[in-house]
């Protein structure tokens, strides 16, 4: 872009230094100085002798003869035209014939005043009188250079005029365009005047103006950012001595797009070598590792239901060659072995763990029932009681059944409230119409499975420290279901627990450590802590343990837990007990 910038601005030059070179030549020429005053002289005089006006064709002959010798045969010049500082003109080259003119309404005139023998390079003007050739035919712009004749006193004498064919100054600007389409030449002169393209656009910006805010070096590329065009790259050259400035701008879009077949072909081949080199990297890498493809498909069988399947399942071989993989494959079978042996070892020892817990915790509830029962056969046969000592053995006979059956942890419902009226017909027997009870058993609750003995250490808690009052005393048994989760419900009239004390047992019980209270099991005072310790062995989390002493004169105590419709689906979801 440099080049082909420095390259019009010397065409340009060139150009501009032969019309200035004429018009030295004419202002300095002796022979047209005399003929032009000659002519002068004869031509503006009224009435004009034949004799003169001949003489005025003569000089005005010999004016032409001499411009014609200036500008050669192939007239580096369109035309020349001399003026008279009354009007009178000569125009020499194209044509050759005197007009008269009105200075003042010459465009260029003040200016050429102004200068004194300076020259004045006009801006591309229409001309239709002359012929104008190339790109410039249909427009027909010229460019006068002009500048005045001065005599020994330094004083206006007349006016020169050497017009040019814009198609001829600016004749490798067009090549240049045609030869690079995405290139485009801007000439402005010393007065900022668009000089070229000489074909008038308003959609061109105004590129010199550009170039002054950005202060580029003249003869360096740079960068132009146009909100209309976008980015361009540009440079520009000054024409010494005429102060014209040639700018040479292209679109950065088209510069890079030079570069964009190599830039393809370039990435079509790095594509063509990483896709070749990946397939053949793929096909190596398969072979290798097929043997730890089925090592890893082995390990990924080693689930925790696999581990503790009963059912023996062996790991396939890697079948491998790498001898350093074999034995890898034959560690990872013994681990293998190794785990399921270990870990059923220890999911049985934890079962029979939770099993003799639950136990332990279940067993501490007979002798202490056992023991209150027996006191009561004996306060009645000290009152001689006796039909209701032998009702009392008959219901202690089969609650002692139930109670020392340790098969079975969980029982349905029913059975549970069956065996707990038992001990409730015991307690009603010994105190008659001062104790009452009812039950009140929600249906479809009869069948749900509830950890055995669960209401009866709650009964007895009732009786030991509910009853506390005068009788008659009321004690309420309900069970209902909500959520999945069922409740039992056992409420006394007793009303003596306080909010104080119901949150104190429950944040109590809430926050027991269950491996310290397994340790430290004993008979007496375990009630509510007994129940409270199996529901959460077999609920954990789920586990329902509330008191509400909200309605007066009332203490409730809630227990509960997740619904089981049988043993076999309460064992599946705890398969450690």
């Amino acid at each position: 872009m440099e080049n082909m910038c420095a390259s019009v601005e010397s065409s340009v030059r060139t150009q501009l230094d032969s019309i200035s070179s004429i018009s030295m030549n004419i202002v300095y020429s002796n022979a047209i100085k005399m003929n032009f005053r000659e002519f002068s002289t004869t031509f503006q005089r009224d009435g004009t002798a034949p004799a003169d006006q001949a003489a005025s064709r003569e000089k005005a002959m010999a004016i032409h003869d001499i411009v014609t010798a200036m500008i050669g045969a192939y007239q580096s010049a369109s035309e020349i035209n001399l003026y008279t500082m009354d009007g009178s003109c000569v125009e020499a080259g194209y044509w050759l014939r005197t007009t008269t003119v009105d200075l003042e309404r010459l465009p260029w005139y003040s200016q050429t005043l102004a200068l004194n023998g300076h020259k004045y390079i006009t801006a591309p003007v229409v001309n239709r009188e002359l012929p104008a050739k190339g790109e410039n035919q249909k427009s027909q712009k010229f460019i006068s250079l002009v500048r005045l004749f001065l005599d020994t006193d330094g004083k206006p004498e007349g006016i020169v005029e050497v017009v040019q064919d814009c198609d001829r100054i600016f004749s490798l600007s067009s090549q240049l365009e045609s030869q690079n389409p995405d290139s485009r030449v801007f000439i402005y002169n010393s007065r900022q005047e668009l000089v070229y393209p000489y074909v008038s656009d308003s959609s061109y910006p105004d590129y010199y103006a550009m170039i002054t805010h950005t202060a580029a070096a003249e003869g360096q590329a740079g960068v132009l950012n146009t909100e209309s065009s976008g980015k361009f790259l540009f440079t520009y050259q000054t024409i010494e001595g005429y102060d014209w400035t040639v700018i040479l701008v292209r679109p950065q879009s088209a510069f890079y797009k030079s570069l964009s077949l190599f830039r393809t072909t370039f990435f079509l081949i790095g594509a063509l070598s990483i896709l070749v080199t990946l397939f053949i990297c793929f096909f190596i890498s398969k072979r290798l590792t097929a043997p730890l493809e089925k090592l890893t498909a082995a390990t990924g069988k080693i689930t925790i239901s696999r581990v503790l399947d009963e059912k023996k399942v062996n790991l396939t071989s890697a079948d491998s060659s790498i001898k350093e993989l074999s034995l890898l494959c034959e560690s990872i079978r013994s681990m293998y072995e190794k785990l399921r042996s270990t870990s059923q070892e220890v999911l049985l020892s934890k079962s029979e763990e939770t099993r003799a817990k639950f136990q332990a915790a279940q067993s501490l509830i007979n002798p202490h029932f056992l023991y209150n029962c027996l006191t009561n056969i004996s306060v009645m046969a000290e009152e001689n009681m006796n039909e209701d000592i032998i009702r009392m053995c008959r219901y202690l006979c089969d609650y002692f059944r139930y109670i020392s059956s340790s098969r079975e942890m969980i029982v349905p419902l029913k059975e549970e409230i069956f065996y707990t009226e038992c001990y409730l017909n015991c307690m009603q027997m010994r105190f008659h119409e001062g104790f009452t009870y009812n039950m009140n058993i929600g249906e479809g609750t009869e069948q749900i499975y509830i950890p055995k003995l669960i209401i009866q250490p709650i009964v007895e808690n009732v009786f030991k420290y509910g009853f506390q009052i005068t009788p008659p005393w009321q004690l309420s048994i309900s069970s209902y279901s909500e959520n999945g989760q069922w409740y039992l419900k056992v409420e006394d009239n007793g009303g003596l627990l306080s909010e104080e004390k119901k949150e104190e047992l429950l944040k109590l019980y809430e926050n027991l450590d269950m491996n310290k209270e397994w340790n430290s099991l004993q008979i007496g005072n375990m009630g509510l802590k007994n129940v409270c310790l199996r529901l959460r062995l077999l609920y954990a989390t789920e586990a329902v343990f509330q008191i509400d002493c909200s309605t007066p004169g009332r203490t409730s105590f809630i227990v509960g837990g997740p619904i089981y419709q049988s043993r076999e689906e309460y064992y599946e979801h705890h398969p450690e007990l």
